[in-house]
């Protein structure tokens, strides 16, 4: 008698290969903040502070426009965020890594990670390139049965 074996591959990676370099980091206080932020955001880093920031607004030009990394660690609480800043936090900031487009979060859906910084002239995706992030579209093999 055949047997169907079904196998789990729930274990989810948002980094696929490569070499990763995450820093601990502060992500600054979002006093009108609703809604927790997720794990794997795009973020971009504040120039004057050095703080890090959700990536939502391409037109910014203090250094938010530009996402420069990935937030890994668990979900922030939005109160949290409210109450000030968030210190300790993993930051993908690069190392030449390839990560799962399907993985990756863009804040509350403001941006598409295709956006284009009108000054630079080049899209979220290049531009996380230009720190050693790779997206990469992939396909979970749990998708299919065996």
């Amino acid at each position: 008698m055949a047997v169907q074996i079904s196998q789990d591959n729930s274990n989810i990676q948002l980094i696929k290969s490569g070499n990763s370099f995450v820093m601990s980091q502060t992500i600054r206080q979002d006093a009108g903040r609703v809604v927790p932020l997720q794990k794997w955001t795009v973020m971009a880093q504040i120039a004057a502070s050095g703080n890090w920031v959700p990536w939502t607004n391409v037109a910014a030009v203090d250094g938010s426009q530009i996402p420069q990394g990935i937030y890994m660690g668990a979900d922030i609480l939005a109160a949290d965020l409210v109450d000030g800043n968030i210190e300790g936090c993993p930051i993908l900031v690069g190392g030449n890594c390839t990560v799962d487009e399907n993985r990756i979060v863009l804040d509350q859906g403001i941006l598409d990670i295709d956006d284009t910084v009108p000054a630079l002239t080049l899209r979220g995706r290049a531009l996380l390139r230009t720190v050693g992030i790779f997206i990469e579209d992939t396909v979970d093999i749990s998708e299919f049965e065996n």
